[in-house]
């Protein structure tokens, strides 16, 4: 039996009684209701996952009557928007994006005055009004991360099928698999090649090798130019001074023809976009 002063006070309750909800229906169900009103309590002011109180992160109880009072679970909204980033990630082919961007897309995106010509290519891409991809060449922390995950997440929203690829990154898991497991390597140059829609981010920014260049990169690309996939990269690097990071390999031996030959195919796959201003992270740290 619940004494008049905790019925007074339990916003829970109140609410039931304000809804029809008799004192005799109340005292009958107080422990449950109780219960429920704690989990409620433990919600109050939460900002985030990482603060959450709750035995499970992100479940609480809620109170369903059918046609008797039982408590439930459900998701809080900052763990349904958890869920929705995982989910969203899942559907990638192949994803390097940095989960704080999973929550973007271009119907939510910010971008700046500098950003929007870029922006509207981006959404070009989106609404195929456009066949080719970019080739997108800036200073550090402008953006070209940013707006391309944007697209990449919108486009798997419409059900494509979408690698993002951090280069360095990836390259480094393939030098991983060399000796090891050669079918690792296999499986992951198919991803790449055969994704509707494949994203390079930082190309250029990588340790050059004869592994790199032409078995690995060489092969996607060449892929993707005769079944007319699109391509975006974005770069530190013009397209002249990519060359030129082709051209040598880390015992600064020069083949300038298969730099050429790689070159090309990027070439024939993108239209160039060069996009200046302020580096964003540096801004965001001040």
């Amino acid at each position: 039996m619940m004494n008049p002063e905790e019925l007074k006070n339990d916003a829970l309750i109140q609410l039931m009684k304000k809804n029809g909800f008799s004192d005799d229906f109340i005292q009958m169900h107080f422990n449950l209701l109780k219960r429920v009103a704690v989990s409620r309590a433990l919600c109050k002011d939460c900002k985030g996952l990482y603060m959450c109180s709750q035995p499970s992160k992100g479940q609480r109880l809620i109170l369903n009557r059918v046609p008797v009072p039982i408590e439930e679970i459900e998701y809080c909204d900052f763990a349904l928007v958890e869920n929705r980033k995982k989910e969203l990630m899942n559907s990638y082919v192949y994803c390097d994006i940095p989960y704080d961007l999973m929550g973007i897309d271009l119907e939510t995106v910010s971008y700046t005055d500098e950003q929007e010509q870029l922006y509207l290519r981006l959404a070009a891409i989106l609404h195929q009004k456009v066949s080719k991809g970019l080739y997108i060449c800036g200073d550090l922390g402008v953006g070209k991360t940013y707006l391309c995950t944007a697209l990449a997440n919108s486009l798997v929203k419409k059900k494509e099928r979408v690698a993002f690829v951090k280069v360095t990154d990836f390259f480094n898991r393939m030098r991983s698999f060399f000796n090891t497991d050669s079918q690792q390597i296999d499986k992951n140059i198919s991803l790449l090649k055969k994704a509707d829609y494949l994203f390079l981010d930082d190309i250029g920014s990588e340790a050059v090798s004869e592994f790199v260049r032409d078995d690995i990169l060489f092969r996607i690309l060449d892929y993707r130019l005769d079944h007319s996939l699109t391509t975006i990269f974005t770069s530190n690097l013009t397209k002249e001074e990519l060359l030129k990071h082709y051209q040598y390999d880390r015992k600064e031996k020069s083949n300038l023809m298969n730099a050429k030959r790689l070159l090309e195919r990027i070439d024939i796959l993108t239209d160039d976009y060069v996009l200046s201003g302020k580096n964003m992270r540096r801004k965001q740290q001040c």
